[in-house]
């Protein structure tokens, strides 16, 4: 009986698999972190983010967990969003071992016009075509309000 329990002890010990830990921004500009627990659908991830307009641009750096459905695989991800008045480029990296997101990705120049535009579906929305850049491929139209909270 004792060893049964000493046997049980030991595969207790050794079996409890700890949850991913994950450097996380602890300010805004994410020059302090601290690793936290991640649920076990998760992953790490470090992405470094640019978004201009008209006006300027802005640069942020996001260190995290990542639910799958945002991190699908291990590796390096390319992201990139435009329309009429701004784009905007994200590299991520996302990773699944213990603070595998310590390190700070780059951020790169906003890619080039690639010659395709997106046209209108309503042309009451905007008349001029949206000017692809880098890898984008594919065009969405959306309609939104902006809400105010008092």
């Amino acid at each position: 009986m004792q060893a049964i329990l000493s046997l049980i002890l030991v595969w207790t010990h050794f079996s409890t698999a700890g949850s991913l830990q994950c450097e996380t921004c602890t300010d805004q500009r994410c020059s302090a972190t601290a690793l936290v627990s991640c649920s076990s659908a998760s992953m790490c991830v470090t992405a470094s983010v640019l978004a201009k307009w008209s006006g300027g641009s802005s640069e942020h750096i996001f260190k995290a967990c990542a639910p799958r459905s945002l991190c699908p695989a291990s590796g390096p991800h390319t992201f990139s969003a435009s329309t009429k008045d701004a784009s905007t480029f994200a590299s991520a990296l996302c990773c699944n071992t213990d603070g595998c997101n310590s390190g700070t990705l780059p951020l790169r120049a906003a890619p080039s016009d690639n010659g395709l535009k997106c046209l209108p579906a309503d042309p009451s929305w905007f008349r001029a075509p949206v000017q692809c850049k880098g890898v984008e491929r594919s065009c969405f139209q959306a309609r939104g309000e902006a809400e105010s909270y008092v």
